[in-house]
């Protein structure tokens, strides 16, 4: 909890903000710059420090260090600003596609140039799409790799601003997969002068001051990287200045430091230490820091719920490859022993909203949610009742031992929750209110939780969704089988889950283009499988509440001007579009 005394009394020393000697260094010691000309954020390393220093490849499969910093200098094609369902082209001008969407043609926009000062043309998106299919023909050790080689048959360079991309098959959302930048979704383009002599690409780190690596287009270069800061300095030229796309930014240096707990985080930028944070999720939390520090807004301003709804509705996945949760009726026992009013209130006083499905609460996909709605109450999907869990507990061959436990055979059954440090308000919470139940839970969420997740590893974990934003295939994909990947093969999507009925209704859907009237039905369809089979259990809509102090920097991105998520590590790059846009204080 934030008190008074916190901010009347807190003093957070330079070693806070990572200037303390460092174990690992790349990089010289740049020149001093001004308080008021550099912008600090504090993100969420899930550890006390960068374990990763130096990695700069944005697809190797250890790049959460840098998500929150130097994937910002990686510019898209185009970007799109989900507050206005808007596509920006940026390093791209056009983009055609063919009419049954087997091939789409993207337009460069001439004058875009490397760090190093050569022009960014087609043998660079050429390149990136063949070494990310090369990869995800074979090793498959690159983000990003496998879809764009089950996606694509072939990319051609037509002229020096202009590509061309044949699919394996039609799809109509192909763009939105890989050549549009938003949340988590988006490529980042390689210069290929430098990789296509890389003989290793998983392994290459993309690193070396002296070097200017990495290179990107963006008006950046990184001058430090050590376990506890990373400096990205501005660069004297920028194509984009050029272009009438954007104005030099006015901050001269972005340093980026690990931001530890949330408790922490919340002190630095209430003590005007830092100018943005990761998510607060705690509502009470955000409401003193902007109550508190006149300076400090968020994108709903002054008000809750203190923040922009995002993509990523919680859930409690169930792990689909333990056979702890083979079993149906017990997978909706603990559907059922979910008190979802208790937990919003709990971690989050009231500010968000019960989910009953896997899609985000956008207005575009309001009809598909009401749809689905009549379906979830059907199975009893996201509806509270003790007794009707116990029930199935029972119908499943469940007994209650002397201690309380649910078991069968003796065996009671337990389950250690996983989550990341983001869920940490209501993860004790979930666990309680199942070790209430019967089951024998517990909550964990340390440095290594992602990796346990990402591998498949866990019993049951708390995590989001990636997925729809206005067209509700996204979400539908994510639980096609190719995703139920064995554990230990490391994938994004955490159910794991596998049904052929299922597939055929998917594969049908991912033909019909967005916004077509056939695609209610499927929908429909699909989600009347997901919801008797009790795939995961829904919790509650997601909302960043991103402190932004104006100490220093205004402009921030709020329901007044939203022009683009204010939220920085996202993999999309989005905040490179917003670093330009803020502008000195004083």
């Amino acid at each position: 909890m934030i008190t008074r005394r916190t901010f009347n009394g807190l003093a957070v020393s330079m070693a806070a903000l990572g200037t303390a000697a460092p174990s690992a260094v790349f990089g010289q010691s740049p020149a001093a710059v001004a308080r008021n000309k550099t912008l600090i954020v504090a993100v969420q390393a899930e550890a006390p420090v960068y374990r990763n220093v130096g990695q700069a490849n944005p697809y190797s499969i250890n790049n959460e260090d840098f998500r929150g910093s130097i994937i910002n200098m990686f510019e898209p094609l185009f970007y799109y600003n989900s507050n206005k369902n808007e596509v920006i082209p940026w390093v791209a001008s056009g983009l055609e596609n063919n009419e049954d969407y087997s091939s789409f043609t993207v337009k460069l926009r001439d004058g875009v140039t490397w760090s190093d000062g050569k022009p960014f043309t087609a043998d660079d998106v050429v390149y990136t799409l063949e070494m990310l299919m090369a990869n995800g023909k074979g090793k498959r050790d690159l983000t990003q790799s496998s879809g764009v080689a089950d996606a694509v048959k072939a990319v051609s360079k037509i002229d020096p601003l202009t590509v061309k991309i044949d699919l394996t098959k039609g799809d109509p959302r192909f763009a939105f997969k890989y050549l549009i930048n938003y949340f988590d979704i988006g490529l980042q383009w390689l210069p290929a002068h430098v990789w296509r002599d890389v003989p290793d690409p998983a392994a290459f780190s993309f690193f070396d001051v002296a070097k200017g690596w990495p290179l990107t287009t963006g008006p950046w270069k990184v001058t430090r990287f050590t376990d506890n800061q990373i400096f990205m300095d501005r660069r004297p030229e920028w194509w984009a200045t050029k272009a009438g796309l954007a104005t030099m930014p006015a901050m001269e240096r972005v340093i980026t430091i690990p931001g530890g707990t949330r408790d922490r985080m919340a002190q630095l930028v209430a003590a005007n230490q830092v100018d943005i944070v990761n998510d607060i999720q705690i509502s009470e939390v955000m409401k003193q820091l902007v109550t508190q520090n006149p300076k400090i807004t968020t994108f709903t301003g002054k008000d809750a719920p203190y923040g922009a709804k995002d993509w990523w509705p919680t859930s409690l996945y169930f792990n689909h490859k333990n056979e702890k949760w083979a079993d149906l009726n017990v997978r909706r026992a603990l559907n059922h022993y979910l008190d979802r009013k208790q937990l919003i209130d709990t971690a989050y006083a009231g500010a968000s909203e019960p989910k009953y499905d896997p899609y985000p609460g956008f207005g575009s996909l309001k009809p598909y949610i009401d749809a689905i709605r009549r379906i979830a109450d059907k199975y009893g999907i996201g509806h509270f009742d003790k007794a009707k869990g116990d029930e199935l507990m029972q119908k499943a061959g469940f007994v209650k031992n002397d201690a309380g436990i649910w078991a069968k055979d003796g065996k009671p059954l337990s389950a250690v929750i996983e989550a990341i440090p983001v869920l940490n308000a209501i993860g004790p919470v979930v666990a309680q209110q199942l070790k209430n139940a019967g089951i024998d839970a517990s909550f964990r969420s340390t440095p290594e939780s992602r990796a346990i997740m990402r591998d498949g590893k866990y019993d049951l974990c708390l995590f989001g969704h990636r997925g729809s934003i206005s067209d509700p295939y996204a979400t539908l994909e994510n639980y096609h089988s190719r995703n139920a990947l064995p554990v230990g093969q490391p994938i994004l999507l955490p159910a794991r889950w596998s049904n052929a009925e299922y597939d055929r209704i998917v594969d049908e859907a991912s033909k019909v283009p967005p916004n077509d009237p056939r695609l209610m039905d499927l929908v429909k369809a699909a989600m009347e499988i997901w919801m008797r089979e009790a795939v995961e259990a829904p919790i509650s809509e997601w909302y960043h509440r991103v402190p932004m102090n104006q100490t220093y920097w205004t402009g921030w991105p709020s329901e007044q001007d939203p022009y683009m998520q204010p939220s920085f590590w996202y993999t999309s790059g989005s905040f490179g579009y917003v670093m330009p846009k803020l502008k000195p204080a004083s």
